[in-house]
């Protein structure tokens, strides 16, 4: 049996092992607390998170505001926007699915190589997820940035798996993300060797180890 082309695979979680049905989970959420889910509120949920998102990566505001002020503009009267947002929480871990390929590929790898997470979100669904499917004793470190106070692409949060992974030769680690920035710019800038996953073919501003647009075509690269 040949020896793996790395030790260890980290991998973002978020469209790269699960998808984030984030329309579905919000109509849900909406019709569960009696407000009707328009598009028009649709979209004002999704520019709203999505400006928030971006403050928050950038470390402007942290965890408890972004998900306190998403919902603000929808809570009914004398609810706490908090609630809402723990509710679409909850439906993101009861509608998420693994991604086509995943499953398969993570039970090959996982006899051959160590298996980590690096992801950009909070404790709650994250973890859920995982327990969920069965994958909670999958990967270790399991490095969540809500918990850890810091988020991809900041080299801090990779020196913080790098240590808990025993620091191994960055050239043997191998990150797996969909993000080109976040993921595949900020591994490399430690350098991590990259997989870019993207499935669309689209363009982006990075220069990936390598990419793939079928997430079953990891384990091609890794178990050479």
């Amino acid at each position: 049996m040949n020896t793996p082309s790395y030790d260890w695979v980290l991998f973002d979680l978020d469209e790269t092992l699960v998808d984030f049905p984030v329309d579905l989970a919000l109509e849900q959420t909406l019709q569960l607390h009696g407000i009707a889910a328009s598009e028009a509120r649709m979209s004002e949920y999704r520019e709203l998170n999505h400006r928030l998102w971006g403050q928050y990566n950038s470390g402007e505001i942290d965890a408890q505001h972004l998900q306190q002020t998403r919902f603000s503009p929808f809570v009914p009267e004398g609810l706490d926007p908090l609630a809402m947002n723990n509710t679409f929480l909850m439906q993101i871990i009861a509608l998420s699915q693994p991604l086509d390929g995943v499953v398969e590929t993570l039970l090959r790898l996982k006899e051959r190589v160590s298996m980590g997470i690096i992801t950009n979100g909070f404790s709650l669904p994250q973890r859920g997820r995982l327990a969920k499917l069965g994958w909670h004793d999958w990967f270790a470190p399991l490095i969540i940035s809500d918990e850890v106070q810091v988020t991809k692409p900041s080299a801090a949060i990779f020196e913080r798996s790098l240590a808990l992974m025993g620091r191994p030769d960055p050239a043997r680690v191998l990150m797996v993300g969909d993000n080109p920035k976040t993921d595949i710019a900020g591994a490399a800038a430690m350098g991590l060797a990259t997989c870019w996953y993207n499935p669309q073919g689209q363009e982006g501003d990075c220069a990936p180890t390598h990419e793939i647009r079928h997430f079953s075509h990891l384990a091609d690269i890794v178990l050479r």
